[in-house]
């Protein structure tokens, strides 16, 4: 009976170990960040640029997005629209600003992050806005402890798009996949 008991104990933990890494496989897989490249507005403005969709999240730095310079769009949440200053090949910090100061914006993709889930910080994790750039750190000094919790919403490339506080404040900033799986 006991061997019967330690067996199943056994098999019930290592199932619990095979569940989360295959459902974190299938749901990096359901959303990924593409973005859009819009066209400089002859009546460009400047606007702030936020770690999420509302005034309430994190704010690094004085970051902005002038519209009247080359840009890119992921998409729009709610009245917000997740953006970055460039090309889709060469693109500054990511943030997001109010959606109605873009003139022209389209209105897919909608971004729900409906597929996010939970996972734990594997190994230290930096945090940056600036997945693109050659020292993507730069000006960034917040990192993420093995054994914190976050809120995967999305990937780009070797990078994941998280949900975390920073200085108890809500953001939403990328990390290397590596410290998470």
């Amino acid at each position: 009976m006991r061997l019967i008991s330690s067996m199943l104990a056994l098999l019930v933990a290592m199932l619990v170990c095979l569940l989360p890494a295959a459902s974190l496989g299938e749901a990096i897989d359901l959303e990924a960040l593409t973005p859009i490249e819009m066209t400089a507005e002859a009546e460009g403005q400047v606007l702030d640029l936020y770690c999420g969709p509302t005034q309430g999240f994190y704010r690094h730095g004085d970051q902005m997005l002038d519209t009247g310079k080359p840009y890119v769009l992921f998409g729009q949440y709610d009245c917000w629209a997740m953006a970055a200053q460039g090309t889709k090949d060469d693109f500054g910090p990511v943030g997001w600003v109010e959606a109605g100061s873009i003139t022209d914006i389209p209105y897919e993709p909608q971004l729900a992050f409906e597929d996010g889930f939970a996972a734990m910080i594997e190994e230290t994790a930096p945090l940056t806005g600036n997945p693109l750039s050659e020292n993507p750190f730069e000006g960034w000094t917040a990192a993420l402890e093995a054994g914190t919790q976050v809120t995967v919403l999305a990937q780009m490339g070797d990078w994941l798009y998280i949900q975390t506080e920073i200085e108890g404040i809500p953001a939403r900033v990328f990390i290397p996949v590596h410290t998470i799986f």
